[in-house]
C-alpha cells in the first residue's frame, strides 16, 4: 500500500514528532513512517504510524534491533538522526542494506573522517575550505603550550576534543571574560583566562587528542545539505536565533551564495549522497569557517521544511529522478520560530 516505508532515529527529541510528520506528509499517501528511540515520547508515537524502543545507538544490540523492525515492517529506508546511530549503521551497512533497504548515510571511511575534528579540518584545509586555526594537543603539556601561544597572541583560544558531540568538553576562554560563564544553555564553557588557570584539573579531563583553534563568532549557520554522489541537489542554509543550538530558539533562513558554494564543495570532495548538516561560524571579517560535517540531519532542518523545501521528499526520490532543479523557496531573511502547543493525543485503537 506504501511505497516508501521509512525507519527514522531518534525521534524524541524536541523537533523529531515534526519531522515525522514532514517526512509523512513528504508525497501524499505513499509514506508509512516507523520511529524508533531509547525512550518513550508520547507525541512522536501519536504521529509515527509505528514506533519502537531500540537499545543504544552504539552498540551490537540495536543492530539486531533494526534488522528485526526491517523485516518486521518491510523498511525500505532507514534515516538515521544522531551520530552514533549513523556510525553504527554504516559501519554495518552490510546487514542493514539491501535491494529493498537503503540506508541513508554515508561509507564509513567518509563518517570516520567527518567525526573526528582533526581527521576532518585536515582534510578540508588541503583542499582549500577555510577551517579554524588549530593546533593538535596529545597531552597535558602541549595544550598548556598552544593554549599559552593563542592567548598571548589572540587574547582568545577554544579548546575541543577531537571526538565529541554537541560542544561537550567544549571552553572558550577570552580576555574580556571575567570568572566563568555558561553559555546560552549549552555545555560549553566560556572563562577567562585566570579562571581558567585556577581550575584547569577541574574543567579540562585527560582524553587526548584535544584541539586549541582560534575564537569565531556569530553569526552561526546550519546548512542542510542534499547531495547525490557529490553532486548538490538542496543546500538551506540557517542562521541560529541561539548561536549554541541547544536549546533550540528558531532560525532565520538565508540566501546566501558564500555558503551554498561551500556547501557544494563540501559535498563533492567528500562525494556525499543523501542528508547531511553543515556547521558554519564567522571570523571577525565575515569569513564563514567550516566547523563540522555531521553523518546525518540537522536536528532543526524541521525548520527548513517548514519554509517549504522539499528535503524528505527529494530524500525518497533520490535515485528515482535526476530533474532536481535549484530554486529559492524562501525570503532572505524569514525567521522560524518555535512555538508552544497543546497536543491532543487520542489512545490508538488496537
Amino acid at each position: 500500500m506504501f511505497k516508501h516505508r521509512v525507519l527514522i532515529t531518534a525521534v524524541s527529541g524536541a523537533l523529531g514528532p515534526q519531522n515525522i510528520n514532514f517526512m509523512k506528509n513528504s508525497i501524499k499517501g505513499d509514506v508509512w513512517v516507523l520511529g524508533v528511540d531509547v525512550k518513550h515520547n508520547y507525541v512522536a508515537e501519536n504521529n509515527a504510524n509505528e514506533f519502537a524502543l531500540v537499545p543504544l545507538g552504539n552498540t551490537k544490540k540495536y543492530i539486531s534491533r533494526i534488522q528485526e523492525l526491517i523485516n518486521l515492517h518491510k523498511i525500505t529506508m532507514v534515516l538515521p538522526c544522531s551520530d552514533e546511530e549513523a556510525i553504527n549503521l554504516s559501519r554495518n551497512r552490510e546487514v542493514i542494506e539491501s535491494k529493498s533497504t537503503l540506508l541513508a548515510t554515508a561509507k564509513i571511511s567518509t563518517i570516520k573522517t567527518i567525526s573526528n575534528k582533526i581527521l576532518t579540518y585536515n582534510f578540508f584545509k588541503k583542499v582549500g575550505i577555510t577551517v579554524p586555526d588549530f593546533r593538535v594537543c596529545n597531552n597535558e603539556l602541549e595544550l598548556i603550550k598552544h593554549a599559552s601561544n593563542f592567548y598571548q597572541e589572540r587574547g582568545s583560544f577554544v579548546i575541543k576534543d577531537a571526538i565529541a558531540r554537541g560542544n561537550r568538553g567544549t571552553i572558550l576562554v577570552d580576555k574580556t571574560i571575567k570568572g566563568r560563564q555558561d553559555y546560552m544553555g549549552s555545555r560549553e564553557l566560556h572563562m577567562g583566562w585566570e579562571y581558567f588557570n585556577d581550575n584547569f584539573k577541574k574543567f579540562v579531563d585527560q582524553t587526548f587528542p584535544k584541539l586549541i583553534t582560534e575564537r569565531l563568532y556569530e553569526p552561526c549557520y546550519d546548512i542542510d545539505v542534499l547531495s547525490k554522489n557529490g553532486k548538490l541537489i538542496n543546500a538551506i542554509a540557517r542562521e541560529r536565533i541561539n548561536p549554541a543550538g541547544v536549546p533550540y530558539h528558531g532560525n532565520i533562513m538565508r540566501n546566501n551564495n558564500k555558503l551554498t558554494n561551500l556547501a557544494k564543495k563540501v559535498s563533492e570532495y567528500l562525494e556525499l549522497t543523501w542528508l547531511y548538516d553543515i556547521d558554519i561560524m564567522t571570523r571577525k571579517d565575515g569569513t564563514p569557517v567550516l566547523l563540522e560535517v555531521n553523518p546525518r540531519p540537522s536536528g532543526s532542518s524541521a525548520a527548513s521544511m517548514q519554509c517549504g523545501v522539499p528535503l524528505y521528499k527529494n530524500l525518497l526520490e533520490l535515485f528515482e529522478r535526476d530533474d532536481f532543479q535549484e530554486k529559492n523557496y524562501f525570503v532572505d531573511g524569514t525567521i522560524i520560530s518555535p512555538s508552544f502547543i497543546c497536543n491532543v493525543i487520542k489512545p490508538k485503537i488496537k
